[in-house]
């Protein structure tokens, strides 16, 4: 049996999406992770199994949450991943939902989502549940008050795509980067949240309607947020701004922050972007 869930970006709402606001994400089918179950007698984890330590940590944290007996566990588990970790692309989603597959098919539990969704918490603090959803759902979504509220059909991304910007940093630093500004100025902290929301709902416009400028100011006021919650380290500003120069009219970190993916808007793409690798949506 072969369990399979592919990465996914967000378009807008990062971190506030914890506290209720609204949040557009999409699958990024170009990537994926993938585990395989043989009944085949007595555990046995390929070495080759894709970021094994977390994997073997997962699965641990899976039987404590399902009162399931480790040892209980039986049958030979291989697998692949191309989605980088903590690039912002939803790896550990992918892989949390694959474990939480893994648990249904051998019984051990009835509600995969839920599964997942707390088995993310060990990478993320606590998990929105909006990675999970896109995982299972894979499709374009709405997401907001800890739920799916709409689908996406037929965005308009032509004339988006995504880049690395060479430096990955925990998800799990950048929740408490966040959290230590309601700590220490509520106020301000909520305000972010609501420009955020604000963005997320420009951005939910643009993709629904066509609507380039629309788009472009979601991005541009999304990634102010991120400057202002100081996830835009010196590597990522360079980045971004490497980006304007060569044609980008708008850019945002796609992630957590501090490194990761940047998604970039473009009124026509470059064909080539030095040698940065690019992926269009």
């Amino acid at each position: 049996m072969e369990f399979v869930s592919y990465a996914k970006w967000i378009l807008c709402g990062e971190h506030s999406v914890m506290r209720g606001c609204k949040a557009i994400a999409f699958p990024l089918n170009c990537h994926k992770c993938s585990i395989c179950h043989e009944d085949s007698g007595a555990l046995e984890l390929d070495e080759a199994l894709p970021h094994r330590d977390a994997f073997i940590s997962l699965l641990r944290q899976a039987a404590i949450l399902t009162n399931t007996d480790f040892n209980g566990i039986r049958g030979k588990i291989s697998g692949k991943s191309d989605i980088p970790m903590a690039a912002g692309l939803g790896s550990s989603a992918a892989i949390c939902r694959n474990v939480a597959n893994l648990f249904m098919h051998m019984g051990f539990c009835d509600d995969v989502a839920l599964l997942a969704r707390r088995l993310e918490d060990t990478f993320h603090v606590k998990s929105s549940g909006l990675d999970i959803s896109v995982a299972m759902i894979n499709k374009p979504l709405i997401f907001q008050h800890n739920r799916v509220t709409d689908i996406v059909e037929k965005p308009f991304l032509a004339q988006l795509m995504l880049t690395y910007s060479g430096r990955i940093v925990p998800t799990s630093r950048c929740v408490e980067m966040v959290d230590a500004i309601f700590r220490d100025n509520g106020a301000q902290a909520a305000e972010l949240d609501n420009l955020m929301n604000q963005a997320s709902n420009l951005c939910e416009y643009g993709v629904r309607n066509h609507d380039f400028n629309k788009l472009r100011d979601g991005i541009r006021l999304g990634n102010h947020v991120f400057h202002r919650w100081h996830l835009c380290d010196d590597n990522l500003k360079d980045h971004m701004s490497f980006l304007t120069s060569m044609g980008a009219v708008a850019s945002k970190p796609v992630g957590s922050g501090l490194g990761g993916y940047v998604v970039s808007l473009w009124e026509k793409q470059p064909k080539k972007c030095g040698d940065i690798c690019l992926t269009f949506l």
